[in-house]
């Protein structure tokens, strides 16, 4: 196979683009953070009222979509400050293409394998060169390597530029994350306050403060487990690498 020098190749954005890319990390955003209910997915075109996109986005205030948008897309601030300065946007259409002025979209170079281009391949070349530029080792990723290990250890990434080279393609991701990682202010709450709080009362301020270093281990056993790997992340029925490039090469742009 002649791997080309650039695998990932740039080109201006469409606002059909955007759109999908919207949709697609507001759905593996709240998928991945269990912290927001999934929703019934609202059907969104070009043509929707700009609320319509905001609501099935789940972004509800003007704060929670410029922070999102932003970084969704990768709009600096500037870019940002010019896209909501011009006139009033009325429709997804307004907001798409105001934005794609603004941004570009990743296409895949077409590879050759004995005098003949293969998709799957490209996209996979494609995605190895993503995770390389990020400084992940990429010597022993094959096609047949599993998903597994490498998603758990730079899940952004796969949720990030591998999921932009072909927006909505990606099955919903499955996270599951260490005990302690899901509510962790919230457990160690309530265990003070139904465990340890009565047990002190009556006993003075000894027991007291012993009560408030016991919540302080519970705090920092919390934040030690807080930004550890997943224990488990699963996109659907994806295993391997080469599934992962079969699947992208059917909806992401090429170019020979």
């Amino acid at each position: 196979m002649m791997e080309s020098a650039e695998p990932v190749l740039r080109q201006p954005a469409t606002p059909e683009y955007v759109l999908e890319v919207l949709l697609e990390q507001a759905r593996q955003e709240w998928s991945k953070s269990l912290t927001v209910s999934e929703e019934e997915e609202l059907p969104v075109t070009l043509d929707s009222p700009l609320d319509t996109l905001f609501e099935a986005c789940q972004l509800y205030d003007s704060a929670l979509i410029s922070i999102f948008t932003k970084n969704w897309l990768g709009l600096s601030e500037s870019d940002w400050t010019q896209v909501v300065a011009g006139p009033q946007m009325h429709t997804v259409r307004d907001f798409c293409e105001r934005i794609a002025a603004r941004m570009t979209m990743p296409v895949i170079s077409m590879e050759t394998f004995i005098g003949r281009t293969c998709r799957p391949a490209s996209a996979f070349l494609a995605i190895r060169s993503l995770l390389q530029e990020a400084g992940v080792d990429v010597a022993e990723i094959a096609p047949s390597t599993s998903l597994s290990k490498v998603t758990r250890r730079h899940l952004d990434l796969f949720l990030g530029p591998i999921a932009k080279l072909a927006p909505g393609s990606l099955p919903t991701v499955q996270v599951r994350r260490p005990v302690w990682d899901t509510n962790w202010i919230g457990t160690a709450a309530i265990l003070f306050y139904l465990l340890l709080c009565p047990l002190s009362v009556g006993y003075g301020t000894a027991a007291y403060l012993v009560s408030l270093f016991v919540l302080a281990c519970l705090v920092i056993a919390a934040y030690g487990t807080k930004e550890r790997d997943p224990v488990r992340v699963r996109f659907g029925n994806l295993r391997t690498f080469r599934d992962l490039s079969e699947l992208i090469a059917q909806r992401a742009v090429f170019r020979a």
